[in-house]
């Protein structure tokens, strides 16, 4: 018994602590078009269905997941509550 309580614990508390991560939110690189340019900002949106996520600057300019070249973003995203 005491032999198997160890590894237990052990898994117990890794399972934890990978929960605990996952949990802590973090801004996803999100792109959108300025200038003709597709340009990186670092913003919390997401991928779920919903209110389409826009730039905090202006409220209006659609946020992207992907950078596909120079001038085009691509896949939108959705707000984060």
């Amino acid at each position: 018994m005491k032999k198997l309580l160890l590894p237990t614990l052990i898994v117990a508390m890794g399972f934890g602590g990978a929960y605990a991560g996952s949990k802590v939110s973090k801004a996803m690189p999100t792109y959108h078009i300025e200038e003709g340019q597709c340009v990186e900002v670092q913003q919390e949106c997401n991928e779920a269905p919903g209110v389409i996520c826009t730039l905090n600057d202006d409220g209006v300019t659609q946020l992207y997941k992907f950078k596909l070249n120079e001038t085009t973003c691509s896949t939108a995203l959705s707000r984060s509550n």
